[in-house]
């Protein structure tokens, strides 16, 4: 198909509901959650959170949503751009990024995130390719959405 910004980002729109960004928010905080028990217990501190710390959790687990700046926030922030929201300030776009690339994609040790080629096809991958490179640069995977 031959794209356009417009129908790009229609087509982005229709695919990126709420319900498809809660879920790969659930999905990104069960991967950031486990890695975060693994340190915990690299640690020994496997019992470091406090029980209120653990219920709090478990709330923004269930509703997808956690107050302040952190990965969610840009996560939230990537999607919307992904729709069609227009960026305001490139530096705050890039902040967001490398949040989002830091957290999941840089291990201890590491100066730099090691991003694999599989993550640029899942919903969050699609989405920072938007943000980071626009929307002409999924056209791509969405010739493979449409097919």
């Amino acid at each position: 198909m031959n794209w356009t910004k417009e129908s790009a980002y229609l087509k982005l729109q229709e695919i990126y509901t709420d319900k498809v960004m809660q879920e790969e928010k659930r999905r990104i905080f069960q991967q950031v959650y486990r890695h975060l028990y693994e340190h915990l217990e690299d640690l020994a501190v496997k019992s470091g959170l406090k029980e209120e710390t653990q219920k709090q959790l478990k709330l923004f687990k269930e509703y997808t949503f956690m107050p302040g700046d952190n990965l969610f926030q840009s996560m939230r922030y990537v999607f919307l751009m992904a729709r069609g929201e227009r960026e305001t300030d490139r530096t705050v776009t890039q902040d967001h990024l490398k949040r989002i690339y830091r957290a999941l994609f840089q291990p201890a040790g590491l100066k730099n995130p090691y991003i694999p080629e599989s993550f640029w096809t899942t919903p969050l991958g699609v989405a920072c390719m938007v943000a980071e490179k626009g929307v002409e640069s999924v056209y791509p995977v969405l010739d493979e959405i449409e097919s």
